[in-house]
């Protein structure tokens, strides 16, 4: 019995996790991801003014201001939270008064089928989040009864079993990786620097590896927090 209901609270507190990091990933889209920091972080303007001259279709990116380069990329982040709406009419104007499209077409299905994968991704929460709710519900009045060093003790061995994983396999090939699980057979999803200004602006997948940590981060910060109002709500 007692293993039982321990097994369940792993269920919920593992959910909770998951819900933390739902909301970091929330506040993140909320904020374009923080490219705005990201943009000096990274040095990402001379990024984009060494490889946008380079660019084999479409040109003039680099003259365009830092500002006018940072609203490109929120348009992007507006448009894959809205099931991709808008993707292909994304244009920028450079200091010779072009308008351009900012991506190809295969840059347009690349991130549609990353608007795709964040619509099941919002379903997948709410109903993780719902779930957590329920089993939150239904042990209430067994808060008392958690083990929290055994609890804490097999979240964090799975935590660092990951990271180490991942700092073995390296963040590049699991990057890499994914994308080959994820997205559709025949769809491209790897750019060279000179074939996307998508690919130049993000200077992928560097600012993935940055967003994913600071995603990560502020996920475990409200996870403590969830945590600590959880114990403090046994104590009355």
């Amino acid at each position: 019995m007692l293993f039982r209901y321990q097994a369940a609270w792993f269920a919920v507190l593992a959910g909770l996790l998951l819900v933390a990091l739902g909301i970091s990933w929330w506040l993140h889209a909320e904020f374009n991801y923080g490219y705005v920091l990201w943009y000096d972080w990274l040095d990402l303007h001379a990024q984009i003014a060494e490889f946008g001259p380079q660019n084999r279709y479409i040109l003039g990116f680099d003259t365009i201001t830092p500002s006018a380069q940072q609203a490109a990329f929120n348009a992007i982040v507006h448009a894959i939270h809205n099931s991709g709406l808008g993707l292909a009419d994304i244009r920028f104007t450079d200091t010779y008064g072009a308008t351009k499209a900012l991506l190809r077409e295969p840059e347009v299905v690349h991130l549609q089928d990353v608007a795709a994968l964040i619509d099941w991704l919002h379903v997948a929460l709410y109903w993780i989040a719902g779930l957590t709710l329920a089993g939150l519900w239904l042990l209430r009045h067994r808060i008392d009864e958690i083990k929290w060093r055994w609890q804490g003790g097999l979240l964090l061995a799975l935590l660092a079993a990951l990271v180490v994983l991942l700092a073995l396999a390296g963040f590049e090939p699991v990057f890499y990786q994914l994308h080959h699980w994820v997205f559709p057979i025949g769809h491209e999803w790897f750019f060279f620097y000179q074939d996307s200004l998508m690919s130049t602006m993000m200077k992928a997948p560097d600012l993935f590896a940055g967003i994913g940590a600071s995603l990560g981060l502020l996920g475990l910060i409200i996870y403590v927090l969830m945590i600590l109002l959880l114990r403090r709500a046994n104590t009355k």
